[in-house]
């Protein structure tokens, strides 16, 4: 662990630290077992609506992070997909803001970089698809190569995109093709989108725990509960 990893970690609480080095030490376990099976096996890693709002702040930066720590395979390389006229290197100059390189990571984060690529597609259109997928054969080039699919992109066109990609980007056997997406199904989940909010995940407990506020907050004082987006953006569509 570097000295910015260790800082990061100062600034957390010690639950989610301990949350976090289990989550780390889980993924660098199976990373391990993986690579001993196929060492040599490459993957090609899609990330649907690319140019989006949540690509730049989030999926880039947080697959960045995971080619540092050494948490993905060794023969990956990405590839960014939305209707954007847009270049992967503007893709990063929006993005890089959100990454905080520190100066002794720059090399690992240039390195990065250059196995990021870009396809302009839409969402409804065989050819497009086709033209991605001709774009990820040149990557392998022609070699076997996993793929998986971020589908980044609204529940209402999961089932055309997927059906696309069945149809146009599955890779040759042996190799496998994974899709994942953002929203589950058939079942209802309550996630905090920001990892350590403990106040608000604890906030029942504190409630019962505390003379003082066990007294006041019930149906008896409190008018309303208000939840505030404090964001920028909306929620259309997510």
């Amino acid at each position: 662990m570097n000295k910015t990893q260790a800082n990061q970690q100062d600034s957390v609480s010690p639950t989610v630290k301990a949350t976090l080095n289990c989550i780390y030490e889980r993924i660098c376990s199976e990373i391990c077992r993986t690579k001993s099976v196929k060492p040599s096996t490459s993957h090609i890693f899609f990330i649907f609506d690319a140019s989006d709002d949540l690509a730049k702040k989030k999926i880039y930066p947080t697959l960045s992070w995971l080619y540092r720590d050494g948490l993905l395979p060794e023969r990956i390389r990405f590839i960014g997909y939305a209707r954007s006229l847009i270049t992967i290197e503007k893709i990063f100059e929006n993005a890089s803001k959100y990454m905080k390189i520190p100066e002794d990571e720059r090399e690992t984060y240039e390195k990065f970089v250059h196995i990021n690529f870009y396809v302009v597609g839409s969402y409804d259109n065989g050819k497009d698809f086709e033209n991605l997928n001709v774009e990820a054969n040149k990557l392998s080039k022609q070699d076997s190569a996993h793929r998986i699919f971020y589908l980044a992109l609204p529940p209402s066109i999961y089932e055309s995109v997927t059906e696309l990609i069945s149809k146009h980007c599955r890779p040759k056997s042996p190799d496998w093709l994974r899709l994942i997406v953002e929203k589950p199904f058939k079942e209802i989940y309550r996630i905090d989108h920001y990892l350590g909010k403990e106040m608000v995940q604890n906030i029942i407990v504190l409630r019962f725990a505390n003379q003082i506020l066990s007294r006041v907050w019930n149906r008896d004082s409190i008018a309303a509960v208000n939840i505030i987006f404090k964001e920028d953006i909306g929620t259309q569509g997510r």
